[in-house]
């Protein structure tokens, strides 16, 4: 081999290696952007599971909702505060449902903030919903379904060991 040929290589060597640089950065670039994307609709999602209305409408559905009425005609005939409460549950675990179906969002992210709650909101709406996509031939809260699939599936404690939470018990005062 010449000196030219040998030149020729390193060269090749040297581009390949570049090539590759330009193709890693150029991923990590498009996934900042997309984090950067998705940011404010995750933060618009933990700010809304902190209000008042949705901790009442929460409450509403776990504790009153299957007591007080019967899901036999689905939620729609229902009284107007009971539907406001079911849609402000649903839909949210609905729309969060979305987000975590077309990977716009971390699915882990959802499930180990909301898995737990969103089996329980949906064995609680469930029998509701069903009656009314009977009665009314819809698909309605397809993705809560959906994501209440994934969360009965995932243990929130797996997912906290799979991103390695770490803990920090309290320390005695000495």
């Amino acid at each position: 081999m010449t000196g030219f040929d040998l030149l020729n290589v390193l060269a090749l060597v040297v581009s390949v290696a570049a090539f590759a640089t330009s193709i890693f950065v150029a991923r990590r670039q498009l996934k900042l952007t997309q984090d950067s994307n998705v940011l404010p609709i995750i933060i618009d999602v933990f700010k809304e599971t902190r209000t008042l209305e949705f901790s009442r409408s929460i409450e509403f559905v776990r504790d009153e909702l299957s007591t007080r009425y019967r899901p036999d005609d689905g939620y729609r005939n229902l009284p107007e505060q009971a539907k406001v409460h079911i849609r402000r549950v649903g839909l949210f675990y609905d729309d969060v449902g979305k987000l975590v179906a077309h990977q716009i969002v971390d699915e882990q992210l959802v499930l180990g903030s909301y898995g737990a709650a969103v089996v329980k909101m949906w064995d609680r709406l469930a029998p509701f919903v069903y009656a009314e996509r009977q009665r009314h031939g819809n698909l309605t809260m397809t993705y809560f379904e959906d994501l209440a699939s994934r969360a009965h599936g995932t243990s929130m404690r797996d997912i906290y060991r799979n991103i390695r939470l770490r803990r920090r018990p309290p320390t005695m005062p000495q």
